[in-house]
């Protein structure tokens, strides 16, 4: 609220800036300056709504960049490292920055538009302010920022009509670029460097126009061609909405719900850039895999494959969703998210101690040893097995996976148009980096999408067909073979027991004696995949191993792999899809506007069908 001083002053203001538009005008008339036939009628309540109005927004601006700051301060501030009075921010990038509010002076703000001389002075800005959020690598230029419109093509965020001549925005954003100057995006001082590797919002205000907003990638935000399906669209457009009208409304102004938009936004462009990059063809021949598929959808990638079985063709299959990346709308980073029903492979992906009985016992064993002497560290030999086992092998994967993406998320920035460093370079020197982060990617995808089958798909439908839940680290560590099963995942395989026993072994100790120990010894059906260039495979496996002891690591003796009946005829009529195949869903009457969206990908409970048909019958055989 205004004081007594701020409301007589602005009093003033305007009482002053009418008395100066009536003696303008009627200096004006007294030297003669006006052509023949030409009446010139002084205008000075437009005149106290032009200074009203620029005083209102001005309030506006102050109040959003107060806003901002207490976020950069508060939720958005970064995670704090350590404890105490030592703790600090981390400075990896999570924490936003803020460029407050600038008022220009004179004709200041008109240098900060780069039109014509008319759109110098109806575009420039009295104010500017901006933040910046998520990291981005912009040697080689940063992403044009852009201005927004609401998407609907008759209505604005509240509903009335739009008239296309008035829309001031959308006509600044095809004047005001430059590609060698940041500085023509957002219209902030040459001295503000704060905005370097990062993309950004910008708000800057106009005098009869309004609060215009700005975002990085929001010239192409409205006519993206990517976005194809009623559900995108609808997702874009609520949220570029939401984020004009936290900005433009002055009773709804919250600059947290506006961040919150941007980041939402980019991050759905940032997920389509990504997609975009690795599913490009390329002459090395360094393209994704045909079995693998990737969609963009609402800010998280879905990845698809199509899994292989040697009692069925893949012809007619369409891939299964085994895990989806989501972009965190707070740090622009990849986070793996997984379907509901694999549960296992989410305590696997998060290294969690209860996936796996045996590390639990494992762990306890090595805590109860940790104060003894080196010879008892050395027999439970806990640090390669702690190395070896699943969960870690899992989690790492996972990480490198996430790491990767979030690089080649960040050289891709949110896609569109760039103000590149070098006209004539720069594209080409993106796209060689680009490439190169999706050779990484690409490795990274093919080993977690085996994962996701093994312990994914193969563990519930390992469940079903066994009726018990399948362990893990039971069948010894991974299975290296470099001659026969060199493309299989360097994970130890998901196995159930089928058969146990206790034997006894004879060991001569160095004095002579001879010590009898008891070791327990087990047949076990153990499930792993293979991944090459050509196809992705659930791969079986009778194992034998002994353990000494519940806490130690199990020994596999040997390994033979589960041949499948083809031949069979019971085999042929189970692995028909049509004859054990549950009744299908009527499909909602809104996907039949979709065309093939809806029916592209399938469930991963619908690929388990096929996985646990094939091993209910491997399984008879034991």
């Amino acid at each position: 609220a205004l004081n007594r001083k701020q409301m007589f002053d602005l009093h003033r203001i305007g009482d002053r800036c009418m008395i100066v538009e009536e003696a303008i005008c009627r200096k004006k008339a007294e030297n003669g300056g006006l052509k023949a036939r030409e009446v010139v009628v002084p205008r000075p309540l437009r005149r106290l709504f032009e200074v009203t109005h620029a005083f209102a927004l001005s309030l506006q601006m102050e109040i959003l960049s107060s806003q901002a700051e207490a976020l950069r301060r508060g939720a958005w501030g970064g995670s704090a490292v350590g404890s105490g009075k030592g703790a600090r921010k981390d400075a990896s990038g999570e924490c936003i920055a803020v460029s407050p509010a600038y008022f220009f002076e004179g004709t200041e703000g008109e240098r900060s538009v780069t039109g014509g001389g008319d759109d110098r002075q109806r575009h420039a800005p009295i104010a500017v302010m901006a933040v910046h959020f998520w990291s981005c690598d912009d040697r080689h230029g940063s992403p044009r920022v852009g201005d927004l419109a609401a998407i609907s093509a008759d209505k604005t965020y509240n509903g009335t009509k739009r008239d296309n001549n008035d829309d001031e925005s959308s006509m600044v954003s095809s004047k005001a670029t430059n590609r060698t100057h940041r500085r023509d995006d957002n219209c902030l001082p040459m001295s503000d460097r704060r905005g370097d590797k990062r993309l950004s919002l910008c708000v800057r205000a106009v005098p009869t126009v309004g609060l215009v907003v700005s975002l990085s990638g929001g010239s192409d935000m409205g006519a993206d061609d990517s976005v194809t399906t009623r559900e995108a669209s609808h997702h874009m457009r609520r949220n570029v909405d939401k984020l004009l009208s936290s900005v433009q409304d002055p009773f709804q102004l919250s600059m947290s719900d506006a961040l919150l938009a941007a980041t939402v936004l980019c991050a759905d462009r940032r997920c389509r850039a990504v997609v975009t990059a690795l599913n490009r063809k390329r002459t090395d021949g360094g393209g994704l895999p045909p079995w693998i598929r990737l969609e963009a959808e609402c800010g998280t990638i879905s990845v698809a494959a199509v899994v292989s079985y040697p009692t069925s063709t893949e012809e007619g299959r369409s891939p299964a969703i085994l895990f989806r990346l989501a972009c965190d709308s707070r740090t622009g980073r990849f986070v793996p998210v997984f379907p509901r029903p694999a549960s296992l492979l989410r305590l696997l992906a998060c290294n969690d101690p209860s996936a796996s009985d045996i590390g639990a016992l494992r762990s306890a064993a090595l805590a109860r040893h940790r104060r003894g002497d080196n010879a008892t560290r050395r027999a439970t030999n806990g640090g390669a097995a702690s190395r070896e086992s699943t969960g870690r092998i899992v989690r790492d994967g996972f990480e490198a996976l996430a790491r990767s993406a979030d690089t080649l998320g960040r050289r891709c920035g949110v896609g569109g148009d760039w103000n590149d460093v070098d006209v004539r370079s720069s594209a080409s020197l993106r796209e060689r980096s680009v490439d190169g982060t999706c050779r990484d990617v690409r490795a990274s995808l093919m080993t977690c999408c085996g994962m996701a089958t093994a312990f994914g798909v193969g563990a519930i439908a390992l469940r079903i067909a066994g009726g018990i839940d399948p362990v893990v680290d039971m069948a010894g560590g991974p299975i290296v073979d470099a001659v026969s099963y060199s493309d299989l995942i360097r994970v130890p395989p998901l196995s159930v027991l089928l058969r146990q026993r206790i034997v006894e072994k004879l060991t001569r100790e160095g004095d002579g004696e001879t010590k009898r120990t008891s070791q327990l010894e087990g047949e076990l059906f153990a499930v792993s995949a293979r991944v090459n260039d050509n196809s992705l495979a659930l791969v079986c496996f009778d194992v034998l191993a002994v353990s000494e002891s519940a806490s130690s690591v199990p020994t596999r003796l040997e390994y033979a792999e589960v041949n499948s009946p083809e031949s069979d005829k019971v085999m042929s009529e189970a692995a028909d899809d049509h004859v054990l195949r549950r009744p299908s869903k009527k499909p909602r009457a809104a996907k039949e506007d979709m065309g093939s969206e809806g029916s592209k990908y399938h469930h991963t409970l619908e690929e388990v069908e096929h996985a646990t048909l094939w091993l209910d019958t491997l399984l008879q055989q034991q």
